[in-house]
């Protein structure tokens, strides 16, 4: 007891449950009613608060969880035996209708075990064709056990399943079905394979088994009514409720669509930026030359799909437009999240609260009405420049209304390069980014127009 009453306090200044909160303060519990998207969301919401019921001390995991879900994105989890990993995948798929592909992954794993087995009448007429039935091609969810052991040929496989979501293999070409794997490894290791294979997972997590005196005792009640197993709901939530939210977050959806002002998604970008920054200057300064467990990169790719984190933090809060509040949920994609909310206080929290708070602080509003007309311009540019002919279609009106009055045309037709030139050029912008974005805007303009 002594030892514990002085280890370190554990921060819980982001632990919350904000994600997942239930619109009128009581979890939505589904009983095979019909499901409309509030509904849906709400049951969804529900199903991993059930979860933790099973699994105490998991409010950051199944955050993360919830939006690699509705994100249509992996989730990896890194931990050393014993942390509950297969409870915790087994507890989350049992929530949803749908296929589940499990498999344990080890050097000697083959691509068999993974694509299916050969069609043998194929393979005697001089063609490797998989029989993909009941394989990772073919399921909604995957489970994939000890990842990062199988062998460079295995993970290179599976990366147009996990990402482009297709099988490709001479001859054989198959759309994958698979909606979202969550992987579990005890170790993380570089080739130039496994590197884009951690980039597919958007999400990460680190399960710390050491937690603290309540941790232990919640594990304990809830080991009593479950003993190890997975308890599933009696009502699944139908897959087609969960891929209508996913096609909502993705922007696939026929009649709705979740809106993110050019500010907001500036302030993303910068956001990430000022992460990886802090990142690399913290690692350096701690361990000058050595390479840390996961170095901060972030890809182009992850940026770009970070746009789909804010908005499923948007949708879970029965929003249709993103919010500066949900700026916070790019932590579940640019930093480690602590898998268990009871560990040790970890410091990659720290470098992410700052970088949202500085990033925050420095811009004002009047900034921030800078950065939208100036993605208006350079937005309406790339149309001009392109000889869209915007003023006959609905969806660009409102743009077009909003630059031409900024830059004083009555009309579109008189619109020129030398428009664009003659509005970057007359304005005097104080913040040092806000006017590096317009400098990079006009040096755009200026190679189209030659001045």
């Amino acid at each position: 007891m002594h030892r514990r009453a002085n280890r370190p306090r554990v921060n819980r200044s982001m632990r919350d449950v904000s994600l997942l909160a239930p619109a009128d303060g009581r979890p939505y519990v589904y009983h095979g009613e019909p499901l409309d998207v509030p509904r849906a969301i709400e049951a969804l919401k529900g199903a991993l608060l059930h979860v933790s019921e099973a699994l105490p001390g998991r409010t950051q995991l199944l955050q993360q969880t919830a939006l690699a879900l509705l994100t249509r994105r992996h989730q990896l989890l890194i931990s050393r035996a014993g942390t509950g990993k297969s409870l915790y995948g087994d507890s989350v798929f049992s929530q949803f209708e749908g296929d589940v592909f499990k498999a344990q992954f080890s050097q000697g794993t083959r691509l068999e075990t993974i694509l299916g087995g050969l069609d043998l009448k194929q393979f005697h007429e001089g063609r490797l064709w998989h029989n993909t039935a009941h394989s990772l091609v073919t399921a909604d969810f995957a489970y994939l056990d000890e990842f990062m052991n199988a062998n460079d040929v295995v993970l290179e496989a599976i990366l147009g399943i996990l990402n482009e979501r297709r099988f490709q293999q001479g001859e054989q070409q198959e759309e994958a079905r698979l909606h979202t794997a969550l992987a579990m490894t005890n170790h993380l290791k570089f080739s130039a394979i496994s590197e884009p294979i951690l980039d597919r997972f958007m999400f990460k997590a680190s399960i710390d088994p050491a937690g603290d005196a309540l941790n232990d005792i919640l594990i304990d009640l809830a080991y009593a009514r479950h003993h190890g197993r997975a308890q599933p709901p009696q009502h699944r939530i139908p897959l087609a409720a969960l891929r209508e939210l996913a096609a909502i977050v993705l922007g696939d959806h026929p009649d709705r669509r979740i809106e993110a002002a050019h500010d907001i998604l500036f302030l993303k970008n910068e956001v990430i930026d000022a992460y990886v920054a802090r990142h690399a200057a913290r690692h350096q300064a701690a361990a000058p030359g050595a390479r840390p467990a996961t170095d901060g990169y972030v890809s182009p790719r992850t940026k770009a799909a970070c746009r789909d984190v804010l908005n499923a933090s948007a949708l879970l809060h029965h929003r249709d437009h993103v919010e500066k509040s949900d700026l916070a949920a790019l932590r579940f994609v640019l930093t480690i999240i602590p898998g268990n909310d009871r560990a040790l206080h970890d410091p990659g929290q720290d470098i992410f609260a700052e970088a949202l708070h500085s990033t925050l602080q420095g811009y004002t509003e009047a900034d921030l009405e800078t950065v939208r007309e100036l993605t208006a311009i350079a937005e309406s540019f790339h149309l001009y420049l392109h000889g869209i002919p915007i003023e006959a279609q609905p969806a660009h009106r409102g743009l077009i209304r909003f630059v031409l009055a900024l830059i004083g045309k009555s009309s579109w037709h008189d619109v020129t390069a030398e428009t664009f030139l003659e509005a970057l050029r007359g304005r005097t912008i104080a913040n040092p980014r806000v006017n590096a974005l317009r400098e990079e805007i006009l040096e755009e303009v200026q190679e189209y127009a030659g001045g």
